[in-house]
């Protein structure tokens, strides 16, 4: 099992950036951008950034690889590491293998079992961000380190696709949990849609 002082981010302040649509109605960009590290989920990291409300850094991008080909997982990958300046963290534990081979050999990861009990504690599959969520207060260094912008528990269309809810989660179930995790000066909530 990983010690937490193993992850990049340990020592440091980290912006967690979710996906949510309604972050592009905030003013939040300057703020996340002056953590020492910027992580974002999925293909938020692909989407169209700015300094007013996204904040333009990604040090790295937590990427699930469940569902499609292995091409098409192949150029997920590649799309995530060319978005991230220091790396890559794979998430869920299905779908890391591409072509028999598996991608946690390579890359910093989600330990599987964390994965299994936040299963257990949600009683449905995780999103991405509930699972970073559990990554990082795991594994940082103090909970007044790491600070959420972008997370609207689907209340809005993910900004990479305009879709929500692409896979079946708990929405209430999930912000339970996070905000559960999260001091509340810590979870900095974007204005919602209309």
């Amino acid at each position: 099992m990983p010690k937490p002082e193993q992850f990049p981010w340990h020592g440091h302040t980290v912006a967690l950036v979710g996906s949510a649509e309604s972050l592009l109605r905030s003013d939040f960009g300057p703020a996340i951008d002056s953590h020492d590290i910027v992580l974002r989920i999925n293909q938020g990291a692909f989407a169209a950034l700015t300094p007013e409300n996204t904040g333009l850094r990604t040090d790295y991008v937590l990427l699930t690889l469940t569902g499609g080909t292995n091409r098409a997982k192949v150029s997920f990958l590649w799309r995530a590491r060319r978005a991230a300046r220091a790396g890559v963290v794979l998430m869920s534990h299905k779908g890391r293998r591409i072509f028999r081979l598996d991608m946690s050999k390579f890359f910093l990861s989600y330990p599987p079992s964390w994965q299994d009990a936040l299963i257990e504690t949600l009683g449905h599959r995780p999103s991405t961000g509930a699972m970073a969520v559990d990554l990082l207060t795991r594994t940082i260094a103090s909970p007044d380190h790491l600070d959420l912008y972008g997370f609207d528990f689907f209340r809005t269309p993910d900004i990479a696709h305009g879709r929500n809810r692409v896979v079946a989660h708990d929405p209430q179930a999930e912000e339970h949990y996070i905000l559960g995790r999260i001091a509340p000066e810590h979870f900095h909530a974007s204005p919602e849609a209309p």
